[in-house]
């Protein structure tokens, strides 16, 4: 028995599987005592727990299973740097799918966290065993050690230098800490920060991301997490609290692109394995080119796009009769993290796919069909293990207008082509956005107009190859200039002002084939580096003379002194003998400053915004409702006069108002039907009625604006710089009304105030309607006056949009640009006099000259109360919300229909007692269920469609992914052997004849 023991404890594997079971014990017991006694959530306590395991797991594997030995201090920090590293992966894979576990499928922490426990333990057994304490060594040749060597460096140049750059841009533009300026703009404002505040929220709360209540009346937040949020780096996000949730976008966006860079440089630096350091410099070009700078604060485009050359490297292995399961990690990375962007790398793919054959050194019909078989396995497994995303994103788009998009009927070029080209020119300011097409941002460092000239004369490579790869990127070019193929490469759809969306692809298959042709430089004849200069140079010089693009003076100024550079430094490195290494340093830093210089000029062009201005208003809201709301209930708040689109998101507020590519139309359309400002994917708090703040619930309104009394609200409180004020008479999330509310049509034909009326009389029984006071139309340059009466509502409702419309009323003045085609409330007063008055005044829109009609309508007071006391009677009480989950009870006088004010989504699954009820539209837009009389327990979880048959996808991909690997190592290996038999054949061959 005893020898059996000893034999067991000399088992690596056993010793392994105990000292496993003891790491697990620290992991599971420290997580436990992080959750239940130190109270933090679920991300951060599973952060820290591991981060104990791995340091306990280090010690018991080194000394007790793998017995590792290493010698001095150097190789001990190697083997501990090895082993941290790879336990970092798999602590991503463990934080992942406990939140995963937690937060989508509703699962208690502590069950997901031991299940996910298996996984991790057989990936850490394989990774330790294979990679860090290895018995014997690989045997490596010099050359293949300086390979190693040069790739390590051109990976960690191209990550630090670009980093360098965004991080002394920060500091020139004072942002946090450097100052008190925000580095997020436009989109990643208005709508990408609110959307990551409320998944930091949901994080740190450990609470569903399938559902929010953060806007549009509540959203199917796992459709946004697929679109904005689905990064695994944003997972970092819980390391800070909601107030720098701004700053840490910043710096992820640094992050981001410096990672985009350092892949590139790794990228480049395995191409015929080459020891220079000219990967640096390309990328620099790629990470801090004029698509990343001008897009960056696309922050969930950047993931897909930083995976582009591990794609392009998976495509080339596998064309290579090498495996697939790089291409298919790479893929799926991409298409998990962003659908929109993992689309164009799909469909490049495939074009880049043919084009690497089509330049093959041999085309072999045999080995096109089996390498196109196994390109298609692989890209299906990378689509299949993504479904748990793709397909619920997918089923969420054909709800959203983006589903009405149709194919262009008519060709159409946006510019003559020269235009966009002068794109590549230096300090062209970086887009953000565009009003047509047209715009590009396809700078990255101007010498390569040289090199593509350069790449076309290189006859080190295949001519083949040289024309298959000029082709596609033509194709690109074309795209990027015809309509038909931009709406292609945009998923078939026509953008909204972020033109040329592709354009990352066209620079990455430039900057491959400029660094192809840079590598061959010194085999060529001097003259080729003559002639693709002087091309580029006259070129240049073309479109100053001919002021092509519209340029500033000084754009073609320094693009020419640059080029002349360039030619001198490249004639220089061909004829260098004794200087040659000398010759690629100054290139390669004159390449990377360019860049340098040029990314911080782009990113100091794109400007910042203040950043205390929005969180000092964070902060005063929920300061504020901390204080005078004492009540456990659901309600909604929303803000006047918003900064940013989704502003209540960001302060923490459940609300009405969204701006989002996933927000259904039907939404949309309910807002636009009655009065709101609404538009594509979006609506706004503008419109709003007396009516809807009670139906919908809006219980609270901040406001920068003080007063008595704001929008039939009264005031309750200031924190600076916000006012609250309160609505009393908010309805509940669900209130009774009439069956005939299946009725209410919002798209009859009928003005914002008839359908409100309409609404009004369906739900409640009660004649109702709003009076036309007056109609006539506004003129540009005088205040009109409206006079307001006690003991009434006044709205006026815009048919046309203006430039802008200032509203002065007793109570606010407010100015509203550009979108003004709604109804605007110009409150109540209590009595007669000069001051009961709203003042109106328009300027047009340019070309805009004619009079713009506008509607008056009132309603009083006392009619409007009796509709609100049938609609309060009988409301939802103790209503209890918790992401997907929302709970409740009813006392119902009268059978007839719950309306929720929660956006219809057959995801929804409703319990009434305990037993599950069909729901159905009202108003298109919202929900309704059929109650009898009595009192009712309701019950609602929502679970987003496709997410069970995605995840179930994904689970089936990721097991075949698996063993498609497997199969490539054993016949890989097989090869290997093979080789190696037939190698000694020949040398028992050789020894028996000249034996």
């Amino acid at each position: 028995m005893e020898t059996y023991v000893k034999k067991l404890m000399h088992n690596q594997g056993i010793r392994y599987i105990f000292f496993g079971g003891c790491t697990t014990m620290v992991n599971l017991v420290s997580y436990w005592i992080f959750r239940n006694l130190i109270h933090i959530d679920v991300t951060r306590a599973n952060f820290f727990a591991i981060a104990l395991s791995i340091l306990f797991a280090y010690v018991v594997n080194k000394q007790f299973v793998f017995e590792s030995k290493t010698t001095g201090y150097l190789a001990l920090l190697k083997e501990m740097g090895q082993f941290i590293g790879m336990r970092l992966l798999t602590m991503f894979i463990e934080i992942f799918g406990v939140v995963m576990f937690c937060c989508v499928w509703n699962m208690q922490d502590m069950i997901a966290k031991l299940i996910i426990q298996v996984v991790v333990l057989v990936l850490n057994f394989v990774f330790s065993k294979l990679i860090v304490f290895r018995t014997v060594d690989a045997v490596f040749t010099r050359e293949e050690l300086q390979q190693k060597k040069v790739r390590k460096w051109c990976a960690g140049l191209g990550f630090a230098i670009p980093a360098l750059t965004v991080l002394i841009a920060y500091i020139v533009n004072g942002v946090y800490p450097f100052g008190d300026h925000g580095g997020l703009i436009i989109d990643s404002l208005h709508q990408y920060l609110p959307f990551f505040t409320d998944f930091h929220d949901k994080l740190v709360n450990s609470q569903s991301l399938t559902w929010s209540f953060g806007g549009g009346l509540g959203y199917n937040m796992w459709a946004v997490f697929a679109y904005y949020l689905a990064s695994p780096l944003n997972l970092l996000i819980t390391a800070v609290s909601s107030e720098h949730v701004m700053d840490f976008m910043a710096y992820l966006i640094l992050l981001k692109i410096a990672l985009t860079g350092g892949i590139f440089g790794w990228y480049l630096s395995q191409r015929e394995g080459d020891q220079d350091y000219f990967p640096v410099a390309f990328a620099c070009m790629y990470a801090l080119s004029a698509f990343m700078i001008g897009y960056y604060f696309n922050v969930m485009w950047l993931d897909s796009i930083m995976v582009l050359p591990l794609v392009m490297l998976g495509i080339e292995k596998i064309v290579a009769g090498e495996k697939g399961s790089m291409y298919a990690l790479a893929l799926l990375y991409g298409l998990y993290c962003n659908y929109y962007i993992g689309y164009m790398l799909c469909l490049f793919a495939c074009l880049y796919f043919l084009v690497l054959w089509i330049g093959a050194k041999k085309f072999e019909v045999k080995k096109f069909l089996g390498t196109g078989v196994k390109f298609t396995w692989f890209s299906l497994l990378a689509g299949g293990m993504a479904a748990m995303v793709l397909l619920p994103a997918y089923l969420n788009l054909g709800i959203t207008e983006s589903a009405d998009s149709s194919f262009p009927d008519k060709i159409k070029f946006y510019t003559d082509g020269i235009a966009q080209m002068t794109g590549h020119f230096a300090l062209v300011e970086p887009i953000n956005i565009y009003d047509d097409q047209s715009g590009v941002n396809i700078y990255c460092g101007v010498i390569v107009l040289i090199l593509v000239v350069l790449y076309l004369l290189d006859q080190e490579l295949r001519l083949s190859e040289r024309v298959a790869k000029l082709l596609l990127l033509g194709l690109l070019a074309l795209s990027m200039n015809f309509n038909m193929l931009n709406y292609i490469w945009h998923g078939f759809h026509v953008q909204n002002g972020l033109p040329n969306r592709f354009a990352f692809l066209y620079i990455a298959l430039l900057l491959t084939m400029g660094f192809d042709a840079i590598r061959h430089i010194r085999k060529m004849k001097a003259w080729k580096i003559m002639l693709s200069w002087l091309a580029a140079i006259l070129f240049t010089a073309y479109c100053m003379v001919a002021q092509e693009g519209e340029r500033e003076w000084y754009v073609y100024m320094v693009t020419l002194l640059l080029l002349v550079l360039y030619g001198i430094l490249l004639l220089w490195y061909h004829e260098s003998e004794r200087r040659t290494h000398l010759a690629k340093c100054v290139l390669t830093s004159v390449l990377a400053a360019e860049m340098a210089v040029t990314g911080i000029y782009g990113i100091c062009m794109n400007g910042t915004v203040g950043r205390s201005t929005y969180v000092d208003e964070q902060i005063a809201y929920k300061k504020l409702v901390g204080e005078y709301d004492q009540t456990d209930d659901f309600y909604r708040s929303e803000i006047d006069s918003q900064r940013m689109r989704n502003e209540n998101m960001f302060m923490g507020a459940n609300g009405v108002v969204l701006f989002s590519s996933t927000m259904p139309e039907a939404t949309v359309n309910l807002c636009r039907s009655i009065g709101m400002e609404a538009r594509t994917n979006k609506d706004g708090y503008n419109g709003m009625t007396k009516l809807f703040n009670d139906v919908f619930g809006v219980r609270y309104l901040v406001s920068r604006k003080g007063s008595d009394t704001l929008y039939q609200m009264t005031q309750e409180g200031y924190e600076e710089p916000l006012y609250l004020y309160k609505n009393n008479q908010a309805l509940s999330l669900g209130f009774m009304v009439s069956s005939e509310i299946r009725n209410w049509n919002i798209y009859s034909n009928q003005t914002a105030m008839e359908i409100q009326a309409q609404f009004a009389q369906l739900a409640t029984g009660v004649p109702f309607a709003y009076t036309l006071r007056e109609a006539y139309s506004l003129e540009e340059g005088p205040t009109y006056i409206i006079r307001l009466h006690p003991g009434e509502q006044t709205y006026i409702e815009f048919t046309e949009n203006v430039k802008s419309v200032t509203i002065k009323t007793p109570q606010s003045e407010k100015t509203v640009n550009n979108y003004t085609k709604n109804l605007f409330n110009l409150g109540t007063v209590t009595e007669e006099g000069e001051n009961s008055k709203a003042n109106i005044t328009i300027t047009y829109k340019d070309n805009q000259s004619s009079p713009v009609p506008v509607r008056v309508y009132t309603c009083s007071d006392e009619e409007y109360q009796e509709v609100y006391q049938k609609l309060a009677a009988n409301q939802m009480e103790h209503v209890v919300e918790e992401g997907n989950h929302v709970s409740g009870e009813i006392q119902v006088d009268q059978a007839g229909t719950l309306l929720l004010t929660i956006p219809y989504d057959e995801g929804w699954t409703v319990k009434v007692d305990g037993e599950n009820v069909s729901t159905y539209r009202v108003g298109d837009a919202l929900t309704g269920v059929d109650l009898t009389e009595g009192s009712h327990q309701i019950e609602m979880n929502f679970t987003p469609s496709g997410l069970d048959v995605g995840s179930l996808i994904s689970i089936v991909c990721i097991a075949l992914f698996l063993f498609s690997a497997m199969l490539e190592q054993y016949s890989q290996k097989k090869k290997e052997q093979k080789k190696q038999e037939e190698t000694e054949g020949e040398t028992e061959n050789e020894a028996y004849i000249f034996g």
